[in-house]
């Protein structure tokens, strides 16, 4: 059910800043308000909190944000707090960016390796992952050194894993069938 609701917020305000032309303003307001909810989750505890009442909350956001996101966004965000929804506010704000990312051809991916990339390693996996997918790559890197050596990169719900790790875990568990 809060799967159904985040969809259906984040189409509303998705299509809306759609149609306006104006997406790009909307995702940067949305990203300024979420993160004010992860900077200060007293914050956010204050709009996730039943016993509040729903215009001393609007009141609250309005007060905060009305010199730094649109009226229209402002107003959507009511809505979500009139429809007793604001607990679920980061949810639909990952949804939204799931839809720009979409309209925009964009696939996140991850790559994590042993030792730090270069930005020309970057770039040329970048580039792969590009041709292979027919989409925008934004690439994030991290380090873990579990690994042992090579890759592990994931892209939505697809794994590649290039680790040594990987490897020498399924030369054993190939060895391991041999021997039984």
């Amino acid at each position: 059910m809060a799967k159904l609701v985040d969809i259906t917020y984040s189409q509303a305000i998705f299509e809306y800043a759609l149609e306006s032309n104006r997406l790009e303003q909307f995702q940067k307001e949305f990203d300024f308000f979420a993160q004010a909810l992860i900077d200060y989750p007293d914050y956010f505890e204050i709009i996730k909190t039943p016993t509040i009442n729903f215009e001393e909350k609007k009141t609250i956001i309005t007060e905060a944000f009305k010199d730094s996101i649109s009226e229209e966004m402002l107003n959507f965000l009511k809505i979500v707090l009139d429809k007793k929804r604001g607990s679920e506010l980061l949810n639909i704000k990952r949804d939204f960016d799931r839809r720009v990312d979409e309209h925009n051809n964009i696939l996140k991916a991850s790559v994590e390796s042993v030792i730090p990339l270069t930005d020309e390693q970057l770039g040329a996996l970048s580039q792969n992952l590009e041709k292979m997918t027919g989409k925008n790559i934004v690439l994030v890197s991290s380090i873990n050194p579990a690994l042992v050596g090579g890759l592990v990169v994931k892209m939505g719900d697809q794994i590649i894993d290039g680790s040594v790790k990987f490897k020498l875990e399924s030369m054993l568990e190939g060895l391991t069938q041999i021997i039984i």
